[in-house]
């Protein structure tokens, strides 16, 4: 499809929505990426896959772009709020996919594709593809094995040209991502890990060991126009280090932590929270992953950040935020 045929058929789409109200935009594109995700968990039900590793969506010709990465983002996002799967946190597999140099899948690389699946315990990849239409963007995914690199599962759908995706097609001139990068190529270097949805986006930016505790320290920005509130569920919140043990959070040394007190974030600002960990004792974890339930602003919701690595043995430091 050429680019003037793609940019009429992505303005037809644009000014049809322009007919109806804002709030009605954000609410057709969400209902309908909530569809996809939908068509996306019965596919991966039927081939027995409970994680998945998206990569970043590529346009009818195959090339990368911001909207293919924000589509593969917004796809986790809805996947993740619906509960039913895992999902592997996109920094994990973007540097994944660079280590191995899998710039394509197909059967003839089966063995980098398989080991890359193990690193990142991945039971299927979901790859993507969009193109333009009349109604928005035309999805395609589909649900590759790492066994034999064979499509087990696909799905498509029609997503509005409205909401943020909007904002996303309408950014100036902005340099398209390469399909596969680097931890050098990732928004914020310093952190540990991330993880990012609609609402909010968590930095790891420490995390200190002891023989029996671990602090970790992490920084939230709130990526919404209204204010937000983190809370997460004490219990479930926990760290597990790369020998199985789960470390826990105490009530005594978090009253004041993100899953007891919460964490009030204005629009545009950041907040700090630390979390105090307790596990068991005779243990020399090098990595840890962090499992993470919300309670507010998004209910039950709850992802994972992965490798984790302690950056020094200090002494537990206070709570504060």
């Amino acid at each position: 499809m050429g680019i003037l045929r793609v940019t009429s058929l992505l303005l037809l789409g644009l000014a049809a929505a322009s007919c109806l109200p804002p709030a009605a935009w954000a609410s057709d594109y969400e209902a309908r990426l909530k569809e996809l995700a939908e068509a996306v968990t019965a596919e991966a039900f039927k081939a027995k896959a409970q994680r998945l590793a998206l990569l970043d969506f590529t346009d009818g010709e195959g090339r990368s772009s911001a909207v293919g990465q924000f589509l593969a983002e917004e796809l986790g996002t809805q996947l993740l709020v619906a509960g039913e799967l895992k999902i592997v946190e996109p920094r994990l597999v973007r540097s994944t996919v660079n280590k191995f140099h899998l710039d394509t899948l197909d059967p003839s690389r089966g063995k980098a594709v398989r080991r890359a699946a193990r690193a990142m315990r991945a039971d299927a990849l979901l790859t993507g593809s969009y193109v333009a239409a009349a109604e928005g963007l035309v999805i395609t995914v589909k649900l590759i094995s790492p066994s034999d690199v064979q499509v087990v599962g696909a799905a498509r759908h029609t997503v509005p040209a409205s909401g943020p995706l909007v904002e996303r097609m309408n950014e100036p001139d902005a340099p398209a991502p390469v399909a596969i990068e680097g931890p050098k190529d990732t928004p914020h270097p310093k952190g540990l890990g991330q993880h990012r949805n609609e609402l909010y986006e968590l930095t790891v930016d420490s995390l200190t060991r002891t023989a029996e505790a671990v602090t970790l320290a992490a920084t939230i920005e709130n990526r919404s126009s209204r204010g937000v509130r983190i809370l997460c569920h004490l219990q479930d919140t926990v760290l597990k280090d790369d020998h199985g043990a789960a470390w826990t959070q105490g009530v005594d040394v978090n009253r004041d932590g993100l899953c007891m007190r919460g964490l009030e974030i204005a629009p545009g600002d950041k907040g700090r929270a630390v979390m105090a960990f307790s596990g068991p004792a005779g243990r020399e974890p090098t990595e840890f992953t962090l499992y993470f339930r919300e309670k507010s602003p998004r209910r039950d919701a709850a992802y994972t950040i992965e490798q984790l690595k302690p950056d020094s043995r200090a002494a537990i430091l206070p709570l504060t935020q």
